[in-house]
């Protein structure tokens, strides 16, 4: 065909281009060598030197013990606790959990944990902690 030889001479560039791009976004990490954004892990948690899981996330990330989204007509919203799929309270009952058993914790945002737990996970996110037992 006609117009086909500086279109295949476009495409390639531009090909490379998009493919440097989407390799340079995926390899951006935290960058403070304490795991992915929503992950933390027992050695990320062992290094802040906190004797209960609550202090540990406080210090590292603060935020996933505060509730997100609407509070409802019922009360406040909560950040949601499930230990190895099942649920096991709210954030300030992290204050009785120690390091030691934990493999890795993960916050959700409310829309993943619904999928993942269904309603009982409730509106204002939830934080999943996989434990070695």
């Amino acid at each position: 065909m006609v117009g086909d030889g500086p279109i295949k001479r476009v495409r390639l560039p531009i090909a490379l281009v998009v493919a440097t791009l989407l390799v340079a976004c995926a390899s951006t990490g935290s960058g403070d060598g304490r795991g992915v954004g929503n992950v933390l892990t027992y050695d990320d948690l062992v290094a802040t030197n906190e004797t209960n899981l609550y202090m540990a996330i406080q210090s590292l990330r603060p935020r996933w013990l505060r509730a997100r989204g609407q509070t409802s007509a019922v009360g406040a919203t909560v950040v949601t606790v499930f230990v190895d799929g099942s649920p096991r309270g709210e954030a300030s009952d992290l204050m009785g959990m120690p390091l030691i058993d934990i493999v890795d914790i993960t916050y959700l945002s409310a829309s993943e944990a619904t999928f993942r737990f269904g309603t009982i996970a409730g509106s204002g996110g939830s934080i999943e902690i996989n434990t070695r037992h």
